[in-house]
């Protein structure tokens, strides 16, 4: 189904392989793997980097191409926050490395604007798309071009929405994977009984079947690692889970016989398997084209906002509700579509089923004028892209939930507010971050810490890196090859990968 189908796969998720639940000693995953492969590419400054040449035993390699709009730079930045809050010693210590999935787009002379704009000066590495290929394969990233593709912004279907007060959004498409439970059931006239709290949507019954009061078992989600070609449970729940990165999901009884389930018929499906407590399956594949329907439900849901709609047999949905509001003395909602000839906004002529494959969107009261809904950002001319935000010390990227502030050299995010710029010094060193992707930390040439998504707290990744330069220090104390050596000395790979898929949803040219 390609783009229309409910998913498009970016650089994916990863095999924690052997993976290790924290110990008291660090907060990330521990991994039992093997090293990866030594490589060498070629830095912003035009320069060879090689990967067992490095001065250091210990490594951070994250994963990022210029173009993403919206993880690659708050990875980034916080990054050069694990790296800025590490003592001078400990900083001599370790080598920070970006590694693009983009090589036909990220030249030296980009990355080199890429490192400037972030204030950033570790190597950023891009090199011969071969090379590349098979250094991502070691590392267990899997990258498509279609999904690069699709996260740069002026290409991304978007969502302008006017609530009933006026105010207006332009929200990305960010399904979940409750989105994709949601569609999916409703397509194949599935029943599921859930309940809503702090973790998000759980499930106590599918199509009637669920636990008992005496019974031990419950509903477990799964997802296809594609590199070791088997379904695992999921380190997320179904309201965190990307439904871009993963489309193809399992609900399991937990005591049920998991081998009879089947892997995927094609990677470009979107499909949800069940497995009852009999060890009997159902599965259902999306047959719908990616329409207005599937548009709006992820961009609501990616915002972290309800949109409801009703459903008739002859006319397909219908707007209810969108975050829970709806328009007054009997108004309705109405769905626009933009005309780029006239470079407008016009009223749809179709239904929100029968428009396939949308471009940009927006819904309103039907007492908005037409002239009060804002153009999608990205088609606003350069002068009108640059408002004074983040206390006039940065810029803006991204939209709902993810917006968050580029902050200038020497400002940094107020605690708890990504939208407002303050000189270092004036907040607690606490950042929260909101997207999906997979950084390493690295003991010699074999990742011993994964961070997958990038939710995670900056103090408690450096935690994680000081831990490991502890134990360099005490492996070394004890006369033990350390690292790169060591590395060098013994470089033969075992593979094993796991997909990490990054969705980017920003406003400018996303890990």
């Amino acid at each position: 189904m390609e783009r229309k189908s409910f998913i498009t796969v970016f650089i994916a998720g990863l095999l924690l392989l052997a993976s290790i639940p924290s110990s008291s000693a660090y907060k990330g995953h521990q991994l039992s793997r093997d090293e990866v492969i030594d490589f060498t590419l070629t830095d912003q400054n035009n320069e060879n980097f090689t990967f067992s040449q490095s001065r250091s035993d210990v490594h951070v390699v994250a994963f990022i191409f210029t173009r993403c709009t919206d993880v690659c730079p708050v990875i980034t930045q916080s990054l050069k926050l694990v790296q800025d809050g590490l003592s001078e010693s400990d900083a001599e210590e370790v080598q920070f490395i970006s590694i693009s999935v983009d090589p036909q787009y990220d030249t030296p002379e980009r990355l080199l604007e890429f490192t400037g704009s972030h204030g950033v000066d570790w190597p950023h590495l891009t090199g011969d798309s071969e090379i590349l290929a098979e250094v991502h394969k070691s590392f267990g990233v899997n990258v498509e071009s279609k999904v690069i593709e699709a996260h740069i912004a002026n290409s991304d279907p978007t969502v302008i929405f006017v609530n009933t007060s006026g105010g207006a959004s332009e929200l990305m498409w960010e399904p979940t994977g409750w989105t994709l439970h949601e569609i999916i059931s409703e397509e194949a006239n599935w029943t599921t009984n859930a309940s809503y709290g702090q973790y998000g949507h759980m499930v106590t019954s599918i199509n009637g079947v669920g636990p008992n009061e005496n019974s031990t078992w419950y509903w477990s989600l799964k997802i296809f690692n594609h590199s070791s070609n088997a379904w695992e449970e999921s380190m997320v729940g179904i309201d965190d889970l990307n439904a871009l990165e993963h489309s193809n999901l399992v609900w399991a009884a937990s005591d049920a016989n998991a081998s009879v389930l089947t892997p995927p018929s094609n990677d470009s499906n979107v499909s949800i398997q069940i497995l009852y407590p009999d060890n009997s399956t159902e599965t259902h594949t999306l047959q719908s084209e990616f329409n207005v329907y599937h548009l709006t439900k992820g961009a609501f849901a990616g915002a972290g906002m309800n949109a409801s709609f009703s459903s008739d047999p002859n006319f397909g949905h219908f707007a209810d509700t969108f975050d829970d509001d709806k328009p007054a003395n009997d108004g309705y909602w109405v769905l626009y579509t933009w005309n780029t000839t006239d470079e407008g906004w016009e009223t749809s002529m179709g239904g929100v089923d029968e428009i396939v494959d949308p471009g940009y969107i927006a819904w309103a009261p039907n007492t908005t004028e037409v002239s009060e809904i804002p153009m999608p950002e990205s088609l606003q001319p350069d002068d009108a892209m640059a408002p004074i935000v983040c206390n006039g010390h940065g810029w803006e990227m991204g939209s709902g939930e993810g917006k968050h502030c580029m902050c200038d050299e020497g400002y940094e995010w107020a605690e708890n507010d990504r939208l407002s710029c303050v000189s270092i010094g004036e907040t607690e060193n606490e950042y929260s971050v909101g997207h999906s992707t997979i950084t390493y930390i690295m003991d010699g040439m074999k990742p011993k810490i994964a961070w997958p998504g990038d939710s995670w707290k900056v103090e408690d990744f450096r935690s994680d890196l000081e831990g490991v330069l502890s134990s360099q220090s005490s492996s070394s104390d004890g006369g033990m090859l350390p690292g790169m050596a060591f590395a060098t000395v013994f470089s033969g790979i075992s593979m094993a990968a796991i997909i990490v898929h990054i969705r980017s949803t920003d406003d400018e040219d996303d890990a």
